[in-house]
């Protein structure tokens, strides 16, 4: 049992009995539990609705399911993979999924209800980890600021299996661990350790938290271990708790070693690439600015407020003198806290605190943009700073000698009916919103409808195959094919330098392909038809043939005029789907404006993708000698 628990409930009438004391430990505890269910609803709402919904992975999405679907047959020893060339540390997030999502069907949209199941736990313990910490009071407040930071995520996100989305919230659930286990909640310390590890393999950024975390929350055990021993005093207790620490540690982390040890190396290429990157971080002055807009009150991402984003697609860091209030605001709370002797409230701040710093470290090494999903963590950091700041705050007012008794005793009961409206209502519009919510990607579910089903009818009964994706700056539509011929009985093959991305059972060191699929788009789907070496089986086109013939001419006119701009990226951006030609071609001279707005309109219709089957090729360089609109992917 956890010491120095701090609650601001209202003190017992002096004249209440046991009777009375039973009907307030139940009251307390129903109460509790409804905040709970209302706080959880809508994220397993968000997990429902996705079962009655129609997806089909692409990209990452597919990759992801690929790999669950794997889980007991080709079982990954690793994590989800990175653009960087190697994979995230471990598989505990196939794992994790892997469970929820046979026994809600086994579809792709069974995997958003897992990742929503997922995260309503999260969110679930996290409530239970306050209650046991600070009663009702803290209970209340910890579900108000998860209902906003939910309703900020929005319930796409909160269904959303990509590793980036769904280790948000289990970074909660982990500092509030940390916690617990640091006040003397033993049986925490295993808990602790296998959320740190499912957030590390996941996602290697975050083990610099999970790290620092995890170290200052041992450090404070091991300072008050003459008050609370960090093991049991029974011996059969210290020895279910060892075995059951060992175990965890053991199941989460000996695929790692395997794969280090007989597999990939997979540790050893993140550490070569951190080490021998060539790549320029963001820098300490970028974390900074990152710790500046999402600490702000009140226009802070994790309350809702609207990301900015620069030119090159990177969020937009707020100016570090913002920092002043929140920093001010929580070193205050921490005095007022520590005067009052409330030490388990600056113990909770002490490790936000922490988790903030590391935090700062871990933005700070980013590589290239500092996409918005990179720092997705700093919602977590901020909504924990400002509960912690808030709840120290509390705490000290409700044990501040000099004010009277009565107002002592009534503090808690103004500001409960507030944090209630709030849980309230931010659930409520997160619930609202859930039946607007689209799966990932969700255009590109229509225009597979008309692709992979012929194309599993082509393929049925044989294989392997080599899947390439050519004529566009997108694969994304690849791995969607790869994903359904693997759900459909047929083997895919993958070039050893992509065997990381889905598994190295499927190199085609492992796999010889007996045919190559080819995910023919953009200009190349229309210019393919004419080749008799390749068969089509399935094909996509928002336009008509004569309106594609038109458009086609119209393409080439504005592609002359772009390379004579001296922009002939542009032009070439135009046959491979790529972006910016709106934007960067504006106002250039001797460019045909109205022709440019015309080409754009027909464009964000979507590009043309076709399915080709043809004889094996060579995996190391699959591109055919025709190709000459881009390289395959």
């Amino acid at each position: 049992m956890a010491h120095e628990i701090t609650t601001v409930a209202p003190e017992l009438d002096a004249h209440g009995g046991p009777g009375d004391d039973r009907l307030r430990s139940r009251l307390t505890i129903a109460l509790g539990a409804l905040v709970v269910a209302v706080v959880t609803w809508p994220i397993l709402a968000a997990g429902r609705a996705a079962l009655d919904q129609q997806w089909r992975p692409t990209g990452d999405w597919a990759v992801l399911n690929l790999r669950v679907d794997d889980v007991g047959r080709l079982t990954p020893f690793v994590g989800p993979y990175s653009r960087f060339g190697w994979n995230h540390p471990g598989p505990l997030l196939y794992w994790v999924l892997a469970g929820p999502y046979h026994l809600l069907g086994g579809r792709p949209v069974a995997l958003l209800a897992a990742t929503a199941l997922v995260n309503a736990a999260a969110v679930a313990l996290c409530l239970y980890l306050a209650w046991r910490r600070g009663g009702l009071p803290l209970l209340l407040g910890t579900g108000a600021a998860l209902a906003v930071l939910s309703h900020s995520i929005g319930p796409a996100l909160l269904r959303d299996p990509w590793n980036p989305y769904v280790t948000i919230l289990p970074l909660a659930l982990f500092t509030f661990l940390a916690w617990s286990a640091a006040e003397g909640d033993r049986w925490a310390w295993p808990a602790l350790i296998g959320v740190g590890s499912f957030l590390v393999q996941s996602h290697v950024g975050y083990a610099v938290m999970v790290g620092a975390v995890g170290l200052a929350a041992a450090a404070i055990a091991a300072r008050r271990r003459a008050l609370v021993p960090i093991l049991p005093e029974s011996q059969r207790a210290r020895r279910l708790l060892v075995g059951l620490t060992v175990g965890i540690v053991v199941v989460a982390w000996a695929p790692v070693v395997i794969d280090e040890v007989a597999g990939s190396g997979n540790l050893t290429e993140i550490a070569r690439y951190f080490l021998d990157s060539q790549d320029q971080p963001a820098g300490t002055g970028t974390a900074v600015d990152q710790a500046a807009r999402h600490l702000a009150i009140p226009d802070a991402p994790w309350l809702g407020d609207k990301e900015e984003n620069g030119p090159d697609g990177a969020i937009l860091g707020g100016d570090a003198g913002a920092l002043l209030v929140p920093v001010a605001a929580f070193g205050m709370a921490m005095l007022a806290a520590a005067k009052a002797r409330q030490w388990a409230a600056v113990r909770f701040q002490l490790l936000t605190g922490t988790l903030a710093l590391s935090g700062l470290v871990a933005t700070s090494r980013i590589t290239g943009p500092v996409f918005a999903y990179l720092v997705r963590w700093w919602w977590v950091i901020a909504c924990l700073w400002w509960l912690s700041t808030l709840w120290s705050l509390s705490v000290a007012v409700t044990h501040w000698a000099r004010l009277p008794r009565p107002a002592r005793r009534a503090a808690p009961w103004l500001v409960a009916p507030l944090l209630v409206v709030v849980v309230l209502a931010a659930s409520f519009r997160t619930a609202g919103a859930v039946d607007d919510a689209t799966t990932p990607d969700p255009s590109a579910t229509e225009v597979l409808g008309h692709l992979l089903d012929p194309t599993v009818a082509a393929l049925r009964g044989s294989g392997p195959v080599l899947v390439v994706a050519t004529g566009s700056v997108w694969g994304t539509t690849a791995d969607a094919v790869r994903l359904e011929l693997e759900r459909n009985g047929i083997e895919i093959a993958a070039p050893p330098r992509d065997a990381f991305r889905f598994g190295a059972e499927r190199s085609t060191d492992e796999r010889p392909p007996v045919a190559t699929v080819w995910v023919v788009s953009a200009d190349a789907a229309t210019e393919w038809m004419d080749r008799p070496e390749v068969t089509r089986v399935a094909g996509w086109d928002p336009l008509e043939p004569p309106d594609r013939i038109a458009y086609l001419a119209d393409e080439a006119v504005l592609a002359e005029q772009l390379t004579a701009a001296g922009r002939p990226d542009l032009a070439q951006a135009l046959r491979t789907g790529g972006g910016g030609v709106d934007s960067e071609g504006a106002d250039l001279p001797g460019v045909d404006q109205d022709l440019l707005t015309r080409i754009e309109a027909v464009r964000r219709m979507g590009d043309p993708v076709a399915i080709y089957i043809g004889p094996p090729t060579d995996p190391n360089d699959p591109q055919p000698p025709w190709v000459t609109s881009a390289g395959a992917n």
